[in-house]
């Protein structure tokens, strides 16, 4: 999964749980597609503020996620719903989906 889909789809189940500032830096640089210097302007900081709290908000979604495993488990429901809809229910698959140990 390219990282930035990643992010934002970490974001968009333990954003609240970043500070506020954090909230509006990831934002405009992963959401809005700004640069680190355009959130630095931004801000009225320092770029290496803004990288610095990227990387910490990045390292944060990712500690959530793998103590808690939503998107894990949203994908593995989006998988299952698909096979749902395509009328291939088949107990085995299903199970094969829940077992994975991937995002």
């Amino acid at each position: 999964m390219e990282n930035n889909i990643k992010f934002t789809m970490l974001y968009d189940i333990y954003g609240k749980l970043l500070t506020k500032k954090q909230q509006d830096i990831f934002e405009e640089y992963y959401l809005y597609n700004l640069s680190l210097r355009e959130v630095a302007l931004n801000k009225n900081i320092s770029y290496q503020a803004v990288r610095d709290s990227i990387k910490t908000s990045e390292e944060m979604l990712e500690e959530y996620e793998s103590k808690i495993g939503m998107l894990d488990l949203k994908n593995k429901v989006s998988k299952i719903e698909d096979l749902l809809n395509k009328n291939k229910v088949n107990k085995e698959e299903i199970l094969k989906i829940l077992s994975e140990d991937d995002i």
